[in-house]
């Protein structure tokens, strides 16, 4: 296990957690880009797209691309901000909202699969052991003054 590079390990997950979810949303006439996006509106409607790019430290021109076409499959609406014209607030629709139980059923399983064979305590510590070293790593590619730097999107939930 030492002589497997940390990097490749999480390499090897992330591409394999990626394949999965784009060959099940496909499914849904979707793609795994579009996935991240559906997860992130499901429990923060109204974002922006910055502030959804933000959440998933992409650039913001993917997150437009993706957004396009869930709006174009009728599945989130942009909404102009009342109070601020400039900006515009993200929504699912109604179609978009029955969608999301299936998007969370999708990555449920990809997340029991992955867990297999883990006791619940070890799945906990391996989630707050992978947040620590996603905080760090963003950290260390993003030092203060970086001009992408933008503080870590998901530092609250430790």
């Amino acid at each position: 296990m030492d002589k497997m590079p940390l990097g490749a390990l999480i390499s090897i997950t992330y591409r394999s957690h990626f394949v999965r979810i784009n060959d099940r949303m496909k499914e849904l006439g979707l793609s795994a880009g579009q996935f991240y996006v559906l997860m992130v509106l499901s429990s923060e409607q109204g974002i922006t797209q910055e502030t959804l790019a933000g959440r998933l430290l992409i650039d913001k021109g993917s997150i437009t691309r993706a957004v396009n076409v869930l709006e174009d499959k009728g599945l989130v609406k942009r909404i102009t901000d009342e109070n601020n014209r400039r900006a515009v607030r993200l929504h699912l629709t109604e179609t978009g909202e029955q969608l999301i139980p299936e998007v969370v059923r999708i990555d449920q399983e990809w997340e029991e699969a992955a867990f297999s064979g883990l006791t619940e305590h070890e799945k906990t510590q391996a989630k707050l052991l992978l947040l620590k070293i996603a905080q760090n790593s963003y950290e260390a590619a993003y030092e203060n003054g970086d001009k992408k730097w933008k503080k870590f999107a998901m530092k609250d939930l430790q």
